[in-house]
């Protein structure tokens, strides 16, 4: 006999059961119209195999790990509309994954725990989680939950313009502006600032930085690249390049933007 369990035998439920009376509301039955692709970060095999394939009969694709840094290779090479992250795994544990996670993406993010201490809990949202589930959990609510974060996702407004200092960087009009008047940028050379831009005061090396702006690795472009793109920008919009105050070096490690840098732009940029 087909059987899911979510923790406890006494919420045990067939399988099919559970797809075939979530979301049903007399003859209404809501339904997702395009699979919608989800990240299961559970270390305990069992949990991960009844949680991928209840979602799967929910209409969502579904991308299985068992380990700390398998979840953050996962989000390297996946586009996920949401993440459903247990804290207790091996290699790094869900609080860290979560921490490094939200130094670069926004993805909606549920932590499973068995812990219901509420400083535990306090912990997960300090980190960036966006919802706390505590096991044992129904997996009709859990769906819920992933979808009810799904929608605030896309219904945020977009940060269009980041402001530090007298820079403004408009990342939807692709321009850059010191006090008020435009530079002129290569496509590349607004990347690369947009993106230490939007994690301000995160340090990233050189190695990080050609991951994520360039999409390449050492071994087939040299960092000095980006030491020269750097080189360039700190040009275009430092009142004095040899001392920056707006893309500073941080000494054996790479580089960042300044999370309030004071009038760190050049007054005479063109």
């Amino acid at each position: 006999m087909e059987q899911l369990v979510t923790g406890r035998p006494d919420r045990m439920r067939s399988l099919g059961q559970l797809a075939r009376n979530t979301w049903t509301t007399g003859r209404t039955q809501t339904t997702v119209t395009t699979r919608t692709r989800v990240l299961i970060a559970e270390d305990d095999p069992g949990s991960r195999a009844l949680l991928e394939r209840f979602l799967a009969l929910r209409d969502f694709d579904t991308v299985t790990v068992g380990d700390g840094p398998a979840v953050l290779q996962a989000v390297r090479v996946n586009d996920f509309a949401a993440i459903v992250l247990d804290v207790e795994m091996p290699g790094l544990d869900g609080i860290e994954v979560l921490e490094r996670l939200r130094r670069e993406y926004s993805i909606p993010i549920i932590v499973l725990t068995c812990r219901t201490e509420e400083e535990h809990r306090l912990a997960g949202f300090a980190a960036g989680a966006d919802d706390y589930v505590c096991k044992p959990y129904s997996l009709p609510e859990l769906e819920a939950r992933i979808r009810a974060v799904i929608k605030r996702g896309t219904t945020a407004s977009p940060r269009r313009a980041i402001n530090i200092g007298n820079v403004v960087i408009d990342r939807s009009a692709a321009t850059v502006t010191v006090s008020g008047t435009p530079v002129a940028l290569t496509h590349k050379e607004f990347e690369l600032l947009a993106f230490l831009a939007e994690r301000s005061a995160t340090p990233y090396s050189r190695t990080e930085l050609l991951h994520h702006v360039w999409g390449s690795t050492e071994d087939w472009q040299d960092p000095a690249t980006v030491t020269e793109h750097i080189r360039r920008l700190r040009t275009k919009l430092e009142s004095d390049p040899q001392r920056p105050k707006l893309i500073e070096t941080v000494r054996g490690f790479g580089y960042r933007v300044a999370s309030n840098p004071p009038e760190a732009g050049r007054d005479d940029a063109c």
